[in-house]
């Protein structure tokens, strides 16, 4: 457990001294939410504004990113040296892999919280119900690097888990309707939104700010974190110490 913790820390430290991933947690969100909430400000009422939206759904949006900071630090190529005296020192290589879930979301999560504390004080988004929406970030965090991570372990390559997750993360979120509301495409596509992680987590952050009832966050919460175990386990069975120094 030492060895976790210690290679965990040295993990943060190399996402935390990069400066584009430090840009990409926090000037992009913050970016997205103003611009976004500008143009569609005329399309929103008085009670829930367009930066009320966006700032709720381009935070999770910015959640749902986090497995390319998390594909970046496992398998980056100036990661491969570090991953190479993990391998051949005591303990267990599988905190190769453990140590970039982790890093990656204490990184991830803290940057994308210190940006909504921005949003909210700034562009005076309502927030209710803090504690609840805190933990349904954190699993939409976990979800997100776990997924970058599963990926690396089963297609052992970061530029095409990158790819991957680009094409994938970006149709969800149009899909569950983050980007722009798919309402007035009809029928079958607002079910479609329904298969998008996103969709679930936006309706469970709106419903529990605006209706203070926690249904749809209880059954979300629980699907990521069965989503979460189900994609460690995947790691266990497809890591192989090897493809972090090739």
């Amino acid at each position: 457990m030492r060895n976790l913790w210690l290679i965990t820390k040295e993990d943060f430290k190399n996402l935390l001294t990069n400066p584009m991933w430090v840009f990409y947690g926090t000037g992009f969100p913050v970016l997205l939410v103003f611009i976004m909430g500008y143009l569609t400000r005329t399309a929103f009422g008085s009670k829930i504004t367009s930066y009320d939206y966006y700032g709720i759904t381009l935070l999770i949006y910015s959640a749902f990113n986090s497995g390319m900071t998390a594909a970046n630090a496992f398998m980056e190529e100036r990661i491969k040296k570090p991953n190479m005296r993990i391998i051949y020192a005591p303990g267990s290589v599988r905190n190769i892999f453990l140590s970039k879930i982790a890093a990656s979301f204490f990184f991830s999560y803290g940057l994308h919280i210190l940006d909504g504390i921005f949003i909210c004080l700034v562009l005076h988004v309502t927030v209710r119900s803090a504690l609840p929406l805190l933990l349904l970030l954190a699993l939409a965090e976990l979800f997100s690097v776990t997924l970058g991570i599963m990926l690396c372990c089963v297609v052992k390559a970061e530029s095409v888990t990158n790819q991957i997750q680009s094409i994938v993360i970006n149709v969800l979120a149009v899909l569950g309707g983050l980007l722009f509301s798919l309402d007035g495409f009809g029928e079958a596509i607002r079910k479609a939104g329904w298969i998008s992680p996103m969709k679930w987590t936006a309706h469970a952050a709106f419903q529990t700010i605006y209706d203070g009832s926690l249904g749809a966050w209880g059954v979300t919460v629980c699907t990521l974190a069965g989503g979460v175990v189900l994609m460690t386990g995947i790691c266990f069975a497809t890591f192989r110490k090897e493809d972090c120094i090739c």
